[in-house]
């Protein structure tokens, strides 16, 4: 009977998400769905209407959906809106949110869920998602490796990255005390370290703990289980479709 219960508590929770992005853009007075305490006739804006700049009102534009509008629970801290980041400048000016597809904005929201079922202290926190063309190439030019090394984690200025649709997305887990839980390595940290596909490697040799390969992997389930992707070169990467679909469904950021 319980999970009966649950069940049909997690269908609910799917139609709500899916009505929520269905009416995201006609409806501009849709409340978020992480706020039980606001009153029925309350008006309140969706977050991302709210204090937009103007690479969000073009994000808005291309129909992207705010991620907080319709979970608020999902820790959102993008790193190249800061010096944090492999080129220590901040690359998108005035951009704080993490706006995707709708499908692959539902997708993270699933994901969400899946891990507070089973860890009920952690929150996904994003690193980065849309990411526009123009960036993707300056991020090319100003990386300061050979390019066939630099080919594992940046996608090359002639051919297009799943971020540049919406369609990937960089995140890791953030625990009690709003702290990352370990993963051996830091986002963007660019060697082989980071690369899921060496693992077992580095577990045997010691260079990765337990600990963080578990972390690696408690990440790689909840998101898996939502429908994202992994990719062999990157713990944090994750891609919700191929480029080919990519192409067909959703429209290139530039």
């Amino acid at each position: 009977m319980l999970k009966r219960i649950a069940v049909l508590g997690w269908i609910s929770f799917i139609c709500l998400l899916l009505s929520a992005c269905t009416n995201h853009t006609a409806n501009p007075y849709l409340s978020t769905i992480s706020s039980p305490s606001v009153k029925p006739d309350t008006v309140v804006l969706p977050v991302s209407e709210q204090d937009t700049t103007t690479i969000e009102r073009y994000l808005i534009s291309r129909s992207l959906v705010n991620i907080h509008d319709l979970d608020t629970s999902i820790r959102v801290v993008l790193h190249y809106s800061t010096n944090q980041n492999f080129l220590h400048q901040p690359i998108y000016k005035g951009l704080t949110h993490c706006y995707l597809p709708c499908e692959v904005a539902i997708k993270l929201c699933n994901a969400q869920a899946y891990l507070k079922m089973n860890y009920p202290d952690y929150n996904i926190i994003v690193f980065d998602a849309v990411r526009p063309l123009h960036i993707q190439k300056k991020m090319w030019k100003e990386l300061d490796m050979p390019d066939k090394l630099k080919i594992n984690y940046l996608a090359h200025p002639d051919d297009i990255s799943l971020h540049n649709y919406g369609a990937a997305v960089d995140v890791g887990i953030i625990g009690l005390n709003h702290v990352l839980i370990d993963m051996g390595t830091d986002f963007d940290r660019f060697d082989e370290l980071s690369q899921p596909k060496l693992e077992n490697k580095f577990l045997e040799e010691g260079k990765l703990t337990a600990t963080a390969y578990k972390n690696r992997l408690i990440l790689r389930q909840c998101m898996v289980r939502a429908g994202f992707m992994t990719i062999p070169t990157e713990w944090w990467h994750f891609n919700a479709t191929n480029k080919i679909t990519a192409a067909k469904q959703f429209e290139l950021i530039e």
